[in-house]
């Protein structure tokens, strides 16, 4: 009852998130719910209800802005103590404090992993887990293996898991299933925007909305047709030369969405090396048209040509060779010899100068021949909406307005700011200069800038780029006008045209930083604009504002929605809506259709998914899952031999404190192994006393090839373990290659090859043994047949090791500087050194031996010969020998 008074005192809380917080209070579960409808609201208020110093709550998945946005939250909303960050910086022992004294706690995967698994952390006084972004939860991700370690250990404390993409629940095989096994959790929440309680929420308080249709000019039209019939062409022949995508994906409405080639890349990255190129290239082709859709209807009719010639003039001058196929941006391919590019670079011309555009740029400027320059017709109706915005008649009654425009990305901003400045055919004439006069850009452009500023009367701007006395400036003639702080990522236009009515204009883009989202509403909360213009179409941030007017009832707020009709931005939003609601209506049925163990939560004390015994299936008891042993009267044994009881006693492996960043960690405590982190300086994994583990990833591999680390690792590994072994572990998401098929047949050397270097890394160390592995579950399980039936690792013999220490074999120290150069004598082998040095004081001792002597030390003739003569003989004499052997091999086969 408490809980719901202290949510009925809130007016800031809407209907729906109410009901939200009260089902995830009291019963643990996995919140989905529509982008925009206030996510991080809904976590602020959890967080409150546990942001007690008797709680001990730990919060996972949040990125560092994330973290800022909800402490400043909470700070603000009167929280004490606020949530504490927890990171590398902070000791060992401060951290085993923080965690004493309770309260809510940020921290990474990595850090709490390691103060789980060596008891830092209270574990069975942890109060729980909050996950954000739950939809990244994998079976052998960081978080799964945190949460699984603390339902091993605590069967009491709360599991609560929030995300705000629906989309991603639905790619896969039963995706919302495997999130909600990893999270331990039996209940899921769905709330779509088309949720009863949402919608009539927003019914209730809806913000006046205006949409504006502006139709695509001619020639803009055309252009649309012509990108459109080549991305259908590019479509048709990706299906015809590969087999590896799916069907449902390679037509239009799939190309247009933003995720299209994320799609892709899901499908192609695990198989990438065995794709053609000619596949490639149609996929290079596909992004570029792509980005001509986006620049149509974003930019101005300069950009969007300047854009199209340059991949004209690209493929004249260099054709298909022109760029790295391998690169992102890849060569040109076929799509430019068909009729459809050719009326797609004339019409991009038309639009900038006109009739003339027949002829070459240079003409046209000789004879001064008025330009087209089309306008961009949105860009014009913003400036209307503007002029609207001033005439309004309760501007007298309500003051100054404050005039939001939300724009796609940055360039958009600026490119609107200075339309507004300077006017729509300045501004393209301005650019069309900078085209044909590329080398003295800089220099006019900030001229010229100045110039029309002062021109445009009564007009002042103010960016966060510019300088504290410009804004000193600007705020002295400011009079009677609300105050507006720079705005980072964005631009303020202060407009006073003598009018009784100033108004102020705030742009920002929702997209490029990843802190956006959160920047657009501390803007609405803070300046609380009453007019609001959508340039480009984002179906979070309009929910953003069904949120904001919800909360603001008695705010005046009209938004004025600006889309090209019949275009392809608007159907790209359309689809966008669609494939939400679509993914939402999948989880319902799903939801209705799932069957949930009643063992799921791991509150029971055998659960199969903490279950870590190694033992088989086949030897186990039935249902129980705990080590047992076989009936000797039972005859279904398979042939199994008689067994005696198995031990609970779990194998140890040592680990690098700096490897829980990978899966393998977390997939070695699944296999029944059990964890213990430290800091290691030589080697990542210690499985046994002598076997010594150093991982790479690929581009590990590659870089420490590169810069020469790995040699210096294997180096230590060699002197310090009898068997040193270097883990070459592929990504499962990614192909298994490493060399072009070029080099396989090739038997030359190149110090730029990786298998070139790797076979010398080899030769160099003969002790040092490679493993290959695909995955980390074939690691994981290499892992397990190398430790089987061999001694356990000591923990504070491998912390020891350290690459500065002394090698100790054998009771002896031998200097390592004097033992390489031996190793690299003739006749001398990895068999016969330590001969040498236990019977050899020093190198100068070894120099005053005869021939007799060393074969009697190393116990070969052949090997003291050469020993010896590498010592005693000059050079001369060394080459005189080398070549009387050779000639008379040459005499001996010449008489065979």
């Amino acid at each position: 009852m408490d809980i719901e008074e202290k949510l009925q005192n809130n007016n800031g809380i809407l209907q729906y998130e109410n009901e939200i917080i009260l089902q995830l209070y009291h019963e643990d579960g996995l919140l989905i719910l529509a982008k925009g409808l206030g996510l991080e609201r809904i976590f602020c208020e959890i967080m409150k209800l546990y942001c007690a110093e008797h709680n001990l709550v730990f919060i996972l998945g949040c990125s560092d802005v994330e973290q800022t946005y909800f402490i400043e939250q909470l700070i603000n909303d009167g929280i004490d103590p606020p949530p504490r960050i927890i990171t590398a910086d902070i000791s060992i022992n401060d951290r085993k404090e923080l965690y004493i004294q309770g309260g809510l706690f940020f921290v990474t995967a990595r850090i709490l992993t390691v103060d789980l698994l060596t008891d830092r952390i209270p574990i069975d006084l942890i109060t729980g887990l909050l996950i954000y972004r739950a939809h990244r939860i994998t079976d052998s991700s960081s978080e799964s293996f945190i949460i699984r370690l603390y339902r091993h250990k605590n069967k009491i404390g709360f599991i609560k898991g929030f995300s705000d993409s629906a989309l991603d629940f639905t790619r896969g095989y039963n995706q919302l299933e495997c999130v909600m096994k990893n999270l331990f959790l039996r209940h899921v929440y769905l709330y779509p925007r088309f949720h009863i309680t949402i919608r009539s929420t927003f019914e209730n308080c809806s913000p006046d909305v205006i949409e504006l249709q502006v139709p695509l000019t001619l020639l803009m039209t055309d252009i649309q047709v012509s990108i459109i019939e080549l991305i259908n062409a590019c479509l048709q022949e990706l299906r015809s030369s590969t087999t590896w995508i799916d069907n449902d994906i390679l037509n239009i409405d799939q190309a247009i969405l933003n995720s299209f080639e994320r799609l892709i890349h899901l499908q192609l990255q695990p198989i990438w090396n065995q794709v053609s190129i000619r596949t490639k290239q149609l996929l290079n082709d596909i992004k570029t048209l792509r980005l001509f859709i986006f620049y149509l209807t974003q930019y101005d009719c300069v950009t969007f040509y300047n854009a199209v010639q340059a991949v004209f003039i690209n493929e004249k001058l260099y054709g298909s060779r022109g760029k790295n196929i391998h690169s992102s941006q890849g060569s040109t391919g076929s799509w430019l010899y068909l009729p459809a590019a050719d009326r797609l670079l004339m019409t991009s011309k038309c639009r900038v100068f006109g009739e003339s555009a027949k002829k070459q740029i240079q003409q046209t400027k000789e004879n001064d021949e008025p330009l087209k320059l089309e306008e961009n017709p949105k860009l014009k109706l913003v400036s209307d909406v503007l002029q609207e915005i001033r005439d309004n008649e309760d501007n007298k009654l309500l003051g100054p307005p404050i005039t939001l425009i939300v724009c796609a990305e940055d360039r958009a901003c600026s490119q609107l700011k200075q339309y507004l400045l300077l006017g729509g055919r300045v501004m393209l004439e301005r650019l069309l200069e900078q085209t044909l006069n590329a080398s003295t850009t800089n220099e006019t452009t900030k001229e010229s800038e100045t110039k029309k500023t002062t021109e445009k009367k009564g007009k002042k701007t103010r960016t966060t780029t510019e300088t504290k006395e410009e804004e000193s400036n600007e705020n002295s003639n400011i009079d009677n006008k609300p105050e507006i702080e720079g705005i980072e990522g964005g631009y303020v236009i202060e407009d006073d045209d003598g009018s009784t009515s100033p108004s102020t204009t705030i742009l920002y883009p929702f997209s490029g930083n990843i802190d956006n989202h959160f920047v657009l509403g501390k803007i609405l909360l803070k300046y609380r604009p009453r007019f609001v213009i959508l340039y480009d179409a984002s179906l979070t941030f309009v929910r953003q504002l069904e949120v904001f007017k919800a909360t603001n009832p008695q705010h005046p707020l009209r938004i004025y929605f600006l889309l090209y009709g019949k275009s392809i931005e608007e159907q790209r939003y359309l689809l966008s809506v669609k494939k939400e609601k679509e993914a939402f209506e999948s989880l319902v049925r799903e939801k209705a259709s799932m069957v949930i163990p009643e063992e799921r939560e791991g509150r029971d004390e055998y659960n199969p998914l903490l279950s870590r015994d190694v033992t088989p299936a086949n030897q186990q008891a039935y249902g129980t899952g705990a080590a047992s042993t076989i009936d000797q009267t039972d005859t279904r044994r398979g042939g199994l031999f008689p067994m005696t009881t198995i031990s609970n006693i779990h194998p140890k492996v040592i680990v690098d404190i700096r490897e829980f960043r990978s899966e393998l960690p977390s997939l070695l405590w699944k296999r029944g192994i059990d964890i213990e982190p430290v800091t290691l300086e030589v080697g990542d994994y210690i499985l046994t006393p002598e076997i010594c583990i150093e991982r790479k990833s690929v581009s590990d591999l590659i870089g420490s090839l590169n810069n020469g680390r790995l040699y210096q690792q294997a180096l230590q590994m060699t002197r310090f373990y009898k068997r040193p072994m270097l883990l070459i572990e592929f990504d499962q998401k990614q192909a298994f290659h490493l060399a072009n098929k070029q080099r396989y047949n090739s038997s030359e050397f190149s110090s730029h090859d990786l298998t070139s270097k790797l076979a010398l890394l080899t030769m160099h160390f003969p002790k040092l043994r490679v493993l290959w592995c695909p995955s980390p579950y074939a690691s994981a399980e290499l892992f397990e047949d190398l430790k089987r039936d061999r001694e356990e690792p000591d923990t504070k013999s491998a912390m020891l090791v350290t690459a500065e220490s002394e090698l100790l074999d054998d009771d002896e120290r031998y200097n390592t500087v004097v033992q390489d150069l031996l190793i690299r004598m003739p006749g001398v082998t990895f068999k016969n050194y330590k001969l040498i040095m236990n019977n050899v004081e020093n190198l100068r001792a070894l120099s005053q031996l005869n021939g007799n002597e060393l074969t009697t030390i190393m116990g070969n003739s052949k090997q003291a010969s050469l020993l010896y003569n590498f010592i005693h003989k000059q050079k001369d004499d060394l080459v005189l020998d080398i070549k009387s052997k050779t000639t008379l091999n040459n005499t001996w086969k010449k008489r065979r």
